[in-house]
Parts: C-alpha cells; structure tokens; sequence
C-alpha cells in the first residue's frame, strides 16, 4: 500500500480546499494510505476533515507566492524569502514523520516541501497541484524554476495554467476542477434564497461570487450593470464576497458603485453557494486577469450560463454561444449587452443552460476527475492498472 501525503497551503476557504476535499474523499483506502498537511490554520481545515482522512496543521511552514492570485509586493517578496528556509527544514520533519512515497502538493507555492522530500528521500514521488497562473515577474520565475527543479510531475486545473508552469518535460495532465453533483445539480432549490433577499419569481437574477477585487473585475461589472438596470427593471445583481473591511478601499469603491440601485444586493461571503447559485439565472465572471474560475463550473453543474471574460480560465470554461457568452478583456459594453440578451430570451436562457450542464458533466465531474487524478498516481508513480 502506498502512502500519500496531501499538503495544503492555506486555512481559508476557497476552491482549493475544496477540490481538495473531494479528491481525499475518493480515494482508494485499498490502495492508499493518507494523511494531509496544512500549513495554515483556518475554516479550510473542518473541511479538509470531512474528507475523512487524519489532518495536521504544520508549525513554522510558510507558502513562497508568485501567482497571479497573491499577486506581488515588495513586503509579499520579503515575506517569501524569510519564510522560505523555516519551512525547508520543518518539511523534512514532517516527511520523516510520515514516510509518504508520494507528495501531492496542492499548490505551486509549496516547492519547498517538494525541495525537502528530495533531500529526505529522493526516491520519494511528487505531483503539483497547478491551481493557478504563475505571475510573468522574477517571484513566478522562481516558483517555475524550483519546481522544474523538484517537483516529478503536475496535474494542472486547466490548460492556461499549465502553460504559465511548463512542465520542463516532466510529466503532465491537464484534469480540470471540478465539482460534487451531489451538492451542485439542477434540484437544489433556490427559493429561500429568493425568499431572504425579497426577489420576485420573474426577477433574473445575475450572479458574481468570489473576492471582491480590482483582479476579478467586480467594479467594472457594477458600473455596467448599474447602466442597464433602469431599462431592465426585472435585473437583479447578487455580488457575494464583500469582507466589508473599512480598510479595503476597492471593497469601497464598489459598495459606492452599488449605492442608489436597490437592484444590487451586495453580500458577504456565505456557506450556502448551491442554494446562492440555484436562486440565479445567470452566473457572472467579469476577471481582469487570467484565473480557473470554480463558480462558473459550479453554475454549469446547475444548469445555468455564465458569461465571462475571454482571457486564460474563463475561456477554457465557457463555449460561446453554447453555454454562455464571453467578452473581450475591457469591454463591459458587451458584457452588458449579453446580461440583456440573456436576460430577456428565457429560450435563449434554457438552451444555453442545457448545453452547459451537459458540459459540466462531461469535464466537471468529481467522480470523473478525481478517478483522472489517481490514474495519474498508477501510471507514472505506482506502476500499477487502476
């Protein structure tokens, strides 16, 4: 029996942790032997427990960043360096404590473990998770070269973002992110939702889940609602993931926007995203910068469209006109122009529903995904047929 050991990178909740969650879920106990690592604190980690296999939170590991996700600051690079030779020689303890013979790291920020298992036990196997794109800066060419230098192969969430890490000749599948359709599919019932927030039966109800930041084009996506909401009074925008912090200024900015549009809803981020998502029409993804986006796959599960940027994540996860609708980077006219198209064809809205559903059950699925995952492990770590 081989022995995993799934190390984590953050305590706070996200797609990650959550893909995460169902990948240790699934796995074969007959063939594997698990633990995972976390080396944050945090709600991720009541999660990472529901997949059932033992989790310990690490002491004295820090992750070294360089994607377009944490962006980059001079304080952000400092903190990097001086974390990076804590965590080498706290990983060397851990993978002594544990023995594993393979290392999934679920991110590309963790090259130092991989470094470490190299040193411990070279014969040691390690997969990368690539969760997101690598920054094109000198923090993302670190990141690229360390884990050329360590890491024996990668499983990317999409296309985009295996491009930005090049795999270097080693090892690599694309296995897209994916979902439970057991929690996410077209039954979950949306109606309490509508209920709380006061919505009528016919409002159409736009979408936005995610962090509320200059990065994922919240603000733009507003201004742009805000100019079509009075022709189009049944629109509603729901824009769920404000931390309300007075001492975020883009949060500000954006609540300024919603201010004087009672057909905006700004909310904090929530548990209940199947039920948020099942009381929406139409899934919105305004990204300024190119990044796997969970919610859209999400909504796809449900049956519902999204419309998204054209840019790396968004445009893997949406097929024009088939699914939903893309726009060009910058261009919130046509972004606007889409929400009325949709917005006002419930034909229109059905089909490409439909279409994305049948989408998401071809390339979304947990069950398929996961079992993708370990067929990586067989095939190029453990030798072994699935």
């Amino acid at each position: 029996m081989k022995k995993v050991l799934y190390v984590h990178h953050s305590g706070h909740m996200g797609g990650a942790p959550r893909s995460l969650t169902y990948l240790i879920s699934h796995l074969d106990k007959q063939k594997f032997q698990g633990n995972v690592l976390t080396i944050r604190n945090g709600p991720a980690v009541k999660l990472l427990e529901s997949g059932g296999l033992p989790v310990e939170v690490a002491k004295g590991m820090f992750p070294f960043h360089g994607s377009t996700v944490s962006g980059m600051t001079p304080k952000l690079f400092i903190r990097n360096l001086i974390g990076a030779l804590p965590t080498y020689f706290q990983a060397k303890k851990y993978i002594r404590k544990y023995k594993p013979d393979i290392i999934h790291l679920n991110s590309t920020c963790l090259f130092q473990v991989a470094r470490a298992a190299k040193k411990v036990s070279p014969e040691t196997k390690v997969v990368c998770h690539v969760r997101e794109p690598l920054l094109n800066s000198f923090a993302g060419n670190i990141l690229k070269r360390m884990n050329h230098k360590y890491v024996d192969g990668y499983i990317s969430i999409d296309q985009f973002d295996s491009e930005t890490v090049d795999s270097d000749g080693r090892e690599l599948d694309v296995v897209y992110n994916f979902v439970d359709f057991k929690s996410y599919n077209p039954d979950v019932n949306g109606a309490p939702v509508r209920r709380e927030l006061g919505l009528a039966d016919d409002d159409i109800v736009f979408l936005y889940i995610g962090r509320v930041v200059h990065g994922n084009g919240v603000l733009d996506m507003v201004n742009a609602f805000n100019k079509i909401a009075k022709d189009n009074p049944k629109f509603k925008l729901i824009v769920g993931g404000f931390y309300f912090n007075k001492n975020n200024a883009y949060e500000d900015k954006v609540m300024q926007a919603c201010e004087g549009n009672d057909q905006i809803y700004p909310l904090a981020f929530r548990d209940d995203v199947p039920q948020m998502i099942a009381a929406s029409d139409v899934m919105m993804c305004p990204f300024v910068e190119p990044h796997f986006s969970r919610s859209i796959i999400e909504a796809a599960s449900m049956r519902k469209p999204s419309i998204g940027t054209n840019i790396g994540g968004p445009n893997e996860l949406i097929l024009q006109g088939k699914t939903g609708y893309l726009f060009e980077a910058g261009d919130y006219d046509a972004m606007a122009q889409y929400m009325v198209r949709i917005g006002n064809d419930r034909a229109l809205h059905e089909k490409l529903g439909q279409q994305a559903l049948e989408f998401a059950q071809e390339n979304f699925d947990a069950r398929k995904n996961t079992k993708r995952t370990f067929e990586f492990y067989n095939r190029f770590f453990v030798r072994e047929p699935v």
